[in-house]
């Protein structure tokens, strides 16, 4: 219990925290208000059940006569009057409280997802080799919801209700210490056996729960993320029958852990009704006087009124923070993860004469004995077009990634103008490329956007659309057949686009920022071979004025190129003559 309060406070920022000992402070007040709302019941129902107390007790005489009355039934109404207003403000204090608990606890949804989303993003690209995006996403977005609902706001409330049967505890241990050990004896034995028997499936069941959440994120993204092939394959069935299964154990545990959290209710409801009445039955066989009774059972009776419901939430509290146990571990370890590098600098890092690679070698994190690069040397000159070409797992893409700065060499440097690429000027460096992927990501926004990928619509420059459009042989086909130019939305990845027109704008988007360097990993293989042809000619028209480096598979697409590197399956390397 305390390593995951300590968890859990490491989860937050400074400012939450103080934050968070501010509602501290809240709590307890609110636990005082509590207090004297149940002690006021007694003065009321002492006077009401023999008025002759008033001469027995000095301070309700001195009461009496200062307010100048002359009858008893006068004080009767004062101290029930006073009782309802402590009541009222006691009952309007908390909810003030639990207000200002619950706004605390939201807002941590949106601090810690976002913080995690950001410690996600700033890892660096091998992280997301090793680690599943619909998992990830989980995290985000489930999980946080997950450890916000069933873990850190029942443990808010756990601390409130603490506090409240702690200040109810005391007041019967005050006014009778023997019967207060006995109430509190019972409760703690009742839901600390319950308690004992259920903890170890929760944490069971809690960790299975993750991971089907998991498998639900998994199926669902996979099914509709590559639904063409879903719907080609006649692969449905399968994907529903995946995430049905993942969906049921999940459901199934969430109905246990339901049940398991409320099921004490029930039973302490009726040991507390049988407490009140022994204690009643006890009371009256003591003294024989209703009168002393009637105060003490109206303490009694109000006080289980407060305690029960603080008892009950408590012990969902701690069976919440059982079941939720993996997810805190996950998200708080995922929060701790070590950011890449700071924010990505705006300068470029020019490139005048060449880049040379020298000894790059680089094996897969889940391969790490299967060296994919060993020993690579490779100089590319500024201002010259190179194609590399080879086949399937020779390691075209991998040196790719070294060039984009994504992937770090095991062993070896890469470097610009004599100027080694690391950690502390990668993001120059990728300031200075343009990239075309294989595979074209496009978001569900405009063209415009898509061109301008990254930047706020407020900030784009039509102009630079434009020019990278036109290079790109893409302008024509957005202003002439797209309803609404350079406005129209292309829809989730793209899917209102064809595939050479899918491609044609992530060209123009890597030519929107007019870089000096260019990378193209299959660029033009989902193009019909007139518009290659074209975009071809664009590209020779750049060779000129720009460093480009081009990956296919086939040597015959890289004929514009001024040389052509084949890499063979061992990886080793060989020049082509120019062409």
């Amino acid at each position: 219990m305390i390593e995951a309060l300590k968890k859990i406070w490491s989860v937050f920022t400074p400012a939450e925290r103080r934050k968070g000992r501010w509602m501290l402070v809240l709590v307890v007040l609110m636990a005082l208000a509590e207090t004297a709302s149940v002690l006021s019941i007694m003065p009321f129902l002492s006077v009401l059940g023999r008025p002759s107390v008033i001469q027995d007790s000095p301070t309700l005489s001195r009461i009496y006569q200062s307010l100048g009355m002359v009858d008893t039934r006068q004080l009767i109404f004062a101290l029930g009057l006073a009782s309802i207003v402590l009541v009222v403000s006691s009952s309007l204090f908390k909810t003030v409280t639990l207000h200002v608990l619950n706004r605390f606890v939201h807002l941590e949804r949106h601090s810690i997802s976002t913080r995690l989303l950001s410690r996600y993003l700033q890892q660096p690209y091998e992280f997301f080799l090793v680690n599943n995006p619909s998992i990830l996403a989980r995290n985000v977005l489930s999980e946080v919801d997950q450890l916000l609902y069933e873990l850190i706001q029942p443990v808010s409330q756990l601390i409130a209700q603490g506090s409240v049967l702690l200040a109810m505890t005391v007041l019967i241990f005050c006014y009778d210490a023997t019967t207060a050990l006995c109430i509190t004896a019972a409760l703690a034995i009742l839901y600390g056996t319950i308690y004992s028997l259920v903890r170890k499936r929760l944490a069971r069941i809690g960790a299975e729960r993750q991971r089907a959440d998991g498998q639900r994120y998994q199926a669902c993204n996979e099914a509709l993320g590559g639904i063409k092939d879903v719907k080609v394959t006649h692969a449905t069935n399968a994907y529903i029958g995946h995430f049905e299964r993942a969906s049921r154990l999940f459901s199934r545990h969430f109905a246990t852990n339901e049940t398991l959290a409320q099921s004490p209710l029930y039973l302490v409801e009726a040991t507390g009704y049988t407490g009140l009445i022994i204690i009643a039955l006890v009371l009256l066989n003591r003294t024989n006087d209703v009168a002393h009774v009637l105060p003490a059972l109206g303490l009694y009776g109000f006080a289980a009124y407060r305690m029960l419901p603080s008892a009950q939430i408590m012990y969902r509290g701690f069976a919440k923070l059982r079941f939720t146990s993996s997810t805190l571990d996950a998200i708080a370890q995922d929060l701790q993860l070590p950011p890449e590098a700071p924010a990505a600098a705006t300068s470029t890092l020019p490139l005048r004469h060449e880049i040379r690679l020298s000894g790059i070698s680089y094996a897969y994190p889940s391969t790490p004995d299967k060296r994919i690069l060993d020993g690579l040397d490779l100089v590319i000159p500024a201002n010259s077009s190179v194609g590399i070409v080879g086949k399937s797992g020779a390691g075209k893409s991998t040196l790719m990634d070294i060039l984009l700065g994504l992937l770090r060499p095991l062993e070896g440097t890469m470097t610009v103008d004599g100027t080694p690429i690391s950690e502390a000027n990668v993001a120059r460096w990728q300031h200075t490329i343009g990239y075309v992927p294989q595979h074209i990501y496009l978001s569900d926004a405009s063209v415009a956007e898509n061109i301008a990928f990254g930047l706020p619509r407020e900030a784009i420059d039509m102009a630079a659309v434009e020019r990278a459009a036109r290079a790109a042989q893409i302008h024509d086909f957005v202003v002439h057949e797209l309803p609404q130019g350079y406005e129209t939305q292309v829809g989730d990845r793209g899917i209102r686009l064809s595939g050479g027109q899918r491609q044609r704008v992530g060209i123009a988007r890597a030519l929107y920022r007019d870089p000096p360097v260019l990378l193209m990993d299959e660029a033009t293989s989902a193009l019909d071979t007139e518009t290659e042809e074209a975009l071809i000619d664009s590209i020779r028209a750049l060779c000129e004025r720009k460093t480009i480096i081009v990956i296919a598979h086939r040597e015959a697409s890289l004929h514009f190129c001024r040389q052509v590197i084949a890499i063979n399956q061992k990886p080793r390397f060989s020049w082509s003559p120019p062409c």
